[in-house]
């Protein structure tokens, strides 16, 4: 059985925070204001920072240093984590990409389905 991994959790500004890594490697992010209790899943640290973090610090007295405290911990559990046993460490295959037909530039209709345009 897999459980989620506590990354930081306490007060942020106003909110009470709480971030968790399972062990698929996604952020989930918790925080609870007077305004209720909003929940964000993010897969980097950048992210959190944007979408979660920095939402937060607006308008309350967090300073930097405890939006870095945060994302150093969520780094730092991210680091530590064990990988899902189905994880596979070989690198993945990207499809190749087809060759382009010669001929030109492709034309895009102005949303009238499929139909070329007439000279």
């Amino acid at each position: 059985m897999s459980t989620n991994t506590v990354a930081w959790e306490g007060k942020f500004g106003e909110a009470d925070l709480r971030i968790e890594i399972p062990p698929n490697g996604r952020i989930h992010a918790e925080w609870k204001t007077d305004a209720g209790v909003r929940n964000k899943v993010v897969d980097t640290i950048e992210q959190l920072e944007r979408s979660v973090l920095f939402q937060l610090m607006i308008g309350s007295e967090v300073e930097d240093e405890r939006r870095e405290e945060v994302a150093d911990a969520v780094a730092l559990t991210l680091a530590n984590r064990t990988p899902l046993p189905s994880y596979d460490s070989s690198p993945s295959r990207t499809p190749k990409k087809k060759p382009r037909q010669q001929g030109g530039p492709r034309r895009r209709g102005g949303g009238g389905g499929s139909r070329r345009r007439r000279r």
